[in-house]
């Protein structure tokens, strides 16, 4: 295939199905974030975000760990085949409990709702957790944030994403699979530095890799690099379309079956 094969694939990846149930896995290493994160503020395109001068904000503090760490999720979507409703999902996050045997969850649904006068929304935020979700650390909002998990499935239409991946030196590389999946690896280079914050690639990155499904156009997985090694990965580690989804999907606080 050709890169812009590859990027019309990405593009046309909503028509493509009409469901989508995945298990997902990501993968960050938090002094690198960290590093490049401040180096970010730190430059011209920062200064600027930020209204040209970086003394009245401080940057966000994720207060990643100080070494490799990462999060499991189980995400159910549909797509905008559903254009009374847009996209509709649910995430499921395991949230490791040390004192109890098991992980707890926190659930983020949103079943979607007409925009205008009349019109409803429904969306859920729900906890199993024991205690209190403020003691969380910070970087785990991130991972409760519907964007940084469903983008894989829209990433033209969520995230722009197919935009930012053409201002990088783009290669093709030969087909692999991923989750069980016939797909092709991409591999951007930057050409010079990004004239924004590029998410949901990462700033500072030398390299950057997406997955793509070569039957469906959704992301497999989305890697930023520094030197070689990933320091922010999101990868789908199963992955199952076009099932017929309970009524109840997006609106039910328990914890759903899987299979």
């Amino acid at each position: 295939m050709k890169v812009e094969d590859v990027l019309g694939s990405i593009s046309s990846a909503p028509k493509r199905y009409e469901t989508i149930r995945a298990a997902l896995r990501y993968q960050g290493h938090g002094p690198t974030l960290k590093k490049t994160r401040a180096e970010y503020f730190e430059s011209e395109v920062g200064r600027q975000e930020v209204g040209g001068s970086t003394e009245q904000y401080e940057p966000p503090e994720f207060d990643e760990p100080d070494g490799p760490y990462g999060w499991r999720c189980r995400v159910w979507f549909a797509g905008v085949r559903f254009p009374s409703k847009g996209n509709r999902y649910r995430l499921e996050l395991e949230l490791p409990n040390e004192a109890v045997s098991g992980s707890d969850l926190h659930i983020t649904a949103w079943a979607g709702g007409a925009v205008g006068p009349g019109g409803t929304e429904t969306s859920l935020v729900h906890s199993t957790k024991r205690g209190n979700l403020d003691d969380d650390p910070s970087w785990m909002w991130l991972a409760q944030d519907s964007y940084w998990t469903t983008y894989l499935f829209d990433p033209d239409g969520i995230a722009g994403l197919p935009l930012l991946l053409n201002d990088l030196d783009l290669r093709v590389e030969a087909p692999v699979f991923q989750a069980g999946r016939e797909a092709v690896r991409l591999i951007g280079v930057p050409v010079e530095e990004w004239p924004y914050d590029p998410d949901p690639l990462r700033w500072g990155a030398d390299e950057y890799e997406v997955i793509v499904d070569i039957e469906r156009g959704v992301l497999l997985r989305c890697a930023s690099r520094l030197n070689g090694t990933d320091f922010d990965a999101l990868e789908v580690e199963e992955i199952h379309f076009d099932e017929q989804l309970p009524e109840n999907i997006f609106t039910s606080r328990e914890p759903l079956p899987w299979s």
